[in-house]
């Protein structure tokens, strides 16, 4: 998997879009009061993610206040040098057919005659609600956050509001399983009343809540552990464990060590079990010392 990367220009030409793109709408809001009409509002477009194969390239751009996906199915389409700079991929696909139409997802792939790019052959990702146990769950609009920073390629800190919350999201179809699994242990954690994990905030979609993709959670603050914390992590498992959740995944950056204490994250491979298994727990706990004295980095968001 590999994340956008912005080079120096790139950072530099999206900074001056924004400025001129302020200009522009306060311009364009005082056309009417002296008499003239308002010019159409000029497009913004911004890839938001990527994911390369050896010749299959998925990208997810912000159409103005859409979110739409390109599916590349040619890697000569794209030189070697274009495909991760978001500013070259937008120079180059804007120039496809079909590109100025409606659309949600556009295929693209090399003909006979040529370049040639169809609409809506696959539909965009989407969380299964039906699936899941979330009755009083809120829906937030992901172009209503603004990232703050990135932790990882799935994982950002945003902004709603005054509120600043962790976003976690499935910026393609491949990574709807694990998020579908991990919001369905979210809502066995909250239904059995688990401290020491995250607190699930709000569901997160793009357009319409049929479309949702990622899900926000609280912000915790506080610090990796060492071997000298392993006590209050196992505690902290074992707790887990008696709320009826095997975490799957322990290492030394699924915890944090808080004022209220150590806390689990990522419940990705997490599975639920009706009853407690002391054995289970132990067995989970095997190799725990090793795994909070490594330094490789395994694990980190």
């Amino acid at each position: 998997m590999l994340g956008i990367s912005y080079p120096f220009q790139w950072q530099i030409w999206h900074a001056l879009w924004f400025l001129l793109l302020s200009i522009a709408q306060g311009v364009n809001s005082l056309l009417p009061v002296l008499g003239w009409p308002a010019a159409a509002e000029p497009n913004y477009e911004e890839v938001l993610s990527l994911d390369l194969e050896e010749n299959d390239f998925l990208y997810r751009i912000r159409r103005n206040s859409r979110i739409v996906y390109v599916s590349i199915l040619d890697g000569g389409i794209l030189p070697p040098d274009y495909r991760t700079d978001g500013y070259l991929v937008l120079a180059k696909l804007q120039n496809i057919p079909k590109w100025n139409d409606e659309w949600k997802t556009l295929t693209v792939r090399n003909t006979a005659q040529g370049v040639k790019s169809s609409i809506d052959e696959f539909s965009p990702h989407r969380l299964d609600l039906g699936q899941l146990d979330h009755p009083f769950a809120i829906f937030v609009n992901f172009l209503d956050l603004t990232t703050i920073s990135r932790i990882s390629y799935r994982l950002s800190r945003v902004r709603y509001g005054d509120e600043i919350w962790v976003l976690k999201i499935a910026r393609f179809k491949h990574e709807i399983p694990s998020l579908q699994h991990e919001v369905s242990i979210y809502s066995k954690l909250m239904a059995s009343g688990y401290p020491l994990a995250p607190k699930f905030i709000a569901f997160v979609y793009e357009e319409t809540k049929n479309r949702t993709v990622g899900f926000l959670m609280e912000e915790v603050s506080g610090r990796i552990p060492g071997t000298q914390d392993f006590n209050d992590c196992a505690e902290t498992v074992r707790l887990l464990h008696e709320h009826g959740i095997v975490h799957g995944d322990l290492n030394k950056h699924n915890f944090l060590v808080t004022e209220e204490g150590v806390k689990l994250f990522d419940f990705e491979v997490s599975a639920a079990k009706e009853d407690a298994d002391p054995a289970a727990t132990e067995e989970e706990l095997k190799g725990l010392v090793a795994r909070l004295e490594d330094e490789s980095g395994i694990g980190r968001h």
